[in-house]
This record gives C-alpha cells, sequence and structure tokens, in this order.
C-alpha cells in the first residue's frame, strides 16, 4: 500500500519495537508507521524511546484497535497521530501527508469518545493564565476540534492557507500545544470549546 504513495519512500519495516529501533539507527526515517500491539516492546514504549533518539521524526500509531486507551496512550508517548489499518490506500496517504505537515490525523468517530475523556480528567493544575483567543482564533480551534485540514479551513474561512498557519501557529502558541491534538485537549480543559463544537 505505501509503495505506490505519491513523494513517499518505504525505507524500511520491522516486525517488533526492538527492529524498529534497530532499524531507525540505520535509516533515519522522516515518519514512522507504529503498531500499537507488537511482540515484546509495545508501540507505546518504542515510541517513546524512539523519539528519545530522534525527536524530529513523526510517528504514526497504525492499528486495528478502535480503543480509545490505546489512542490516548500512543499521543501521550509522542505519536503525532492515529489512523486505522482498514483505511485505504488514499486515506492512509492523506494521514501521512498531515502527520509532515503537523497536523494529527485521527479517525473522526474516535474523536468524541477521547474528548470526552480528555473533559473528564482533572483541570490543568500548573499556571497557564487567562488565555484569550481573537474570534479569528476561535473559528480556526472549532474547525481544527472538527479535524478539519488546513486547505479546507482557509476555504470556509475565505483565508489563503498561509494566513491559516500562522493563526494555528499562534494558537498552538498561546495553548502552548505542539500539535492540533494538544491544542484541542488544552481548549477542552479550559473550557474554550466543547463537545458541541464538534
Amino acid at each position: 500500500m505505501l509503495g505506490t504513495a505519491a513523494g513517499l519512500r518505504l525505507v524500511g519495516e520491522a516486525s517488533s519495537g526492538t527492529e524498529a529501533l534497530q532499524a531507525m539507527g540505520k535509516v533515519k526515517a522522516d515518519l514512522v508507521l507504529m503498531d500499537v500491539h507488537m511482540p515484546g516492546m509495545d508501540g507505546a514504549a518504542t515510541t517513546k524511546e524512539l523519539l528519545a533518539e530522534f525527536p524530529d521524526a513523526k510517528v504514526i500509531a497504525w492499528t486495528v484497535s478502535e480503543s480509545s486507551d490505546d489512542l490516548l496512550r500512543m499521543m501521550r508517548a509522542g505519536c503525532c497521530g492515529y489512523v486505522l489499518k482498514d483505511v485505504g490506500p488514499a486515506e492512509l496517504q492523506r494521514a501521512l501527508w498531515s502527520a509532515i505537515r503537523s497536523e494529527s490525523p485521527v479517525p473522526r468517530k474516535m474523536i468524541p469518545e477521547v474528548l470526552r475523556r480528555v473533559a473528564e480528567q482533572t483541570p490543568l493544575s500548573h499556571s497557564t493564565g487567562t488565555v484569550t483567543l481573537t474570534s479569528r482564533e476561535m473559528q480556526i480551534l472549532r474547525g481544527v476540534a472538527k479535524g478539519l485540514p488546513t486547505k479546507r479551513l482557509a476555504q470556509q474561512l475565505g483565508l489563503r492557507v498561509p494566513s491559516v498557519e500562522t493563526h494555528l501557529h499562534n494558537l498552538f502558541r498561546k495553548l502552548n500545544a505542539a500539535n492540533r491534538g494538544e491544542a484541542v485537549s488544552t481548549a477542552m480543559k479550559l473550557g474554550l470549546i466543547t463537545l458541541a463544537d464538534l
């Protein structure tokens, strides 16, 4: 399935976490598809170790599991996205390119359950101060919560893609977030958005 992805080249494969770490030392891939459940070291442990050694790599969980536990565990380990193995080639390719653009591809059907669980967690205990977002940043945030890609956000808001990217950068900075998933999670904890915004 990956062999035909335009602009992407498969540089290695591994059947375990240990093999993945060894292979990464040789090929230094930019993007890694990581299974959640593997023999020996699982996907979350492998992801943590891999990103500790190769912090510039992007890791996407690639799995059959629709468990919100698995999704949250992988995202906490440092994955930038979560893709189900039953997606077709075109959808997988879109997810890979989303990750390359620092977006967080996640199955839409899993988002409400994950956000509900995040919202139920203890509010942020460290000082965040008062987060003030402009009306445009709130529009962008709601679009991000709905899983809209940057280009679609630009079309809906009548903006150029670079303008949306600037707003996203400012949004991430204000929310102290590294990616879309963290931004939505933090916004939920702060009460800036609710499940009704999805």
